[in-house]
């Protein structure tokens, strides 16, 4: 007595169904960056890329800061503050 099954429909549809949530990720992950960008008020890839300038700034103030630096930081503070206004407007 022989118990052959047959897989072959199943792995069939695993496959197909991994191709299809595979299929869908590149517009789930446009969806997302274009829900934050309308969400924050950043409309096109130079605001985006201003937007990112200006936080790293504000990250490298704090940075600054932790080290006992004031002239600096404050500076980066402003003109990172300046690029996320531009950004967002």
């Amino acid at each position: 007595m022989q118990e052959i099954a047959d897989n072959g429909g199943f792995l069939l549809s695993i496959g197909e169904a991994l191709g299809g949530f595979i299929a869908g990720i590149p517009s789930a992950i446009g969806s997302l960056f274009s829900g934050i960008g309308s969400g924050a008020g950043v409309s096109g890839p130079l605001d985006w890329i201003l937007l990112v300038i200006g936080l790293s700034l504000l990250l490298s103030v704090i940075r600054g800061v932790k080290r006992g630096r004031i002239v600096g930081p404050a500076i980066r503070g402003l003109l990172g503050v300046a690029l996320l206004g531009w950004a967002v407007s």
